[in-house]
């Protein structure tokens, strides 16, 4: 049914009520472009606070603005001097889900989008009018322009009258730019639209798939710069070099990469970074790794490369002498719908402690020994080893993995 004023005596502007006892009344019949014109010379204002009309056709598209903004339809209206707008009276039979307006243009946000950064805590609230308390269904709505992000309503009851819907953002940006989403709900539309920053928080630790378990994973190597974009090859993000089994570092990625004076040939012992096994490794004091943290085995580099897909960034060399100031070079693993990058760090010469093969390959220890004084490490070029092997003295990178 209809919510139905009073009654209405005498005369109204543009339109006459008619009363017929045997047939009720006849509300004034006014087109949306003659309540725009209306509007225009100052004919609605307190004195015609609630005035009743019925609209046979909305406004011209361009015309729907001010007074008129939120009549879409025809139907009857009502002129609500507070918010010196027509109001569209609905029905109260919540079984079908009806409002006047969803009203893009005074949505809010809560939280930022940032590229390459998974959405967390950021919703939107829009508004909306003439809700008739019906049921919605829920609503998922992929993002255009910057894509990837989804806006999610849970299903729920319209408010009588004006109420908001609240929206949660979920996905990964993977560029700067604006994401837009275009709402269908209830036979009305709007588009809302966020903005995705350059990154500027970064994670120090990943979620990652090992195995069939969910473990952590530091997002640098050993010994980079903390503060920095770990996604973005740099020389302060390339870490420190280690020789199997040594706790401190040998080289940085600022040292020189000529032979370094008084370089250490001598391999460390078996279960120097690993007192257990494989499958249930003990961590030594020899790890260099932060607490809470250690050098993956041979095994778990094994199952990371399982759960993953990778990609090369930057340039890369075609030779393993000539990539010594190069430091774009990375591999970008996927893993878990996170991204660690691992950059094509190459290694120091286990005889003479000089630098090789930087930006042509990228090498990372393991804790796991191989035969013949060598180590186990994760390798990658043109392909991916996870059982690639070398000598144990070795300068090598480190990642670590949560214990």
């Amino acid at each position: 049914m209809y919510l139905v004023p009073m009654f209405f005596l005498g005369s109204l502007f543009y339109g006459q009520v008619y009363t017929d006892t045997s047939e009720g009344i006849i509300i004034p019949r006014l087109a949306g472009n003659i309540l725009k014109t209306a509007e225009a010379n100052g004919i609605y204002s307190n004195a015609k606070n609630a005035i009743l009309v019925y609209v046979t056709a909305p406004p011209d598209p361009d015309k729907r603005t001010g007074q008129v903004e939120g009549i879409d339809d025809k139907g009857f209206y009502y002129f609500d001097a507070a918010s010196n707008r027509w109001i569209k009276i609905i029905s109260t039979d919540n079984t079908i889900t009806v409002l006047s307006q969803l009203l893009c243009s005074s949505s809010s946000n809560v939280g930022l989008l940032e590229t390459a950064r998974p959405a967390s805590g950021v919703s939107l609230i829009l508004p909306y009018s003439g809700g008739n308390g019906g049921a919605y269904s829920a609503l998922s709505i992929p993002s255009t322009g910057v894509t990837n992000l989804t806006a999610n309503l849970s299903p729920g009851n319209l408010s009588i009258g004006g109420g908001f819907l609240i929206f949660n953002i979920k996905g990964t940006p993977p560029t700067t730019g604006t994401a837009t989403f275009n709402i269908n709900l209830a036979g009305k539309t709007c588009s809302f639209s966020l903005p995705v920053q350059p990154r500027t928080r970064f994670d120090d630790i990943v979620n990652v798939s090992i195995n069939g378990q969910i473990r952590q994973m530091m997002s640098r190597n050993l010994g980079a710069n903390p503060i920095l974009d770990p996604d973005l090859p740099t020389q302060a993000i390339m870490g420190d070099y280690y020789q199997w089994g040594r706790k401190d570092a040998v080289a940085t990625s600022y040292t020189s990469a000529e032979a370094i004076s008084g370089w250490n040939k001598e391999k460390a012992p078996d279960k120097a970074w690993n007192n257990g096994t494989e499958t249930e490794p003990i961590k030594t004091e020899n790890d260099p790794c932060p607490p809470g943290f250690r050098i993956p085995t041979r095994h778990e580099w094994v199952g990371f490369k399982a759960s993953s897909t990778a990609s090369q960034i930057g340039t890369w060399t075609t030779s393993s002498t000539d990539g010594a100031n190069n430091f774009t070079a990375a591999m970008v693993f996927s893993n878990n719908g996170n991204t660690l990058t691992l950059p094509t760090t190459g290694y120091r010469f286990y005889n003479t402690g000089a630098l090789t093969n930087r930006a042509y390959n990228g090498n990372y220890w393991s804790s796991t020994e191989y035969a013949n004084s060598n180590a186990y490490n994760f390798s990658f070029s043109s392909t991916i080893n996870p059982e690639n092997n070398g000598n144990r003295a070795n300068g090598v990178s480190v990642r670590c993995i949560s214990e």
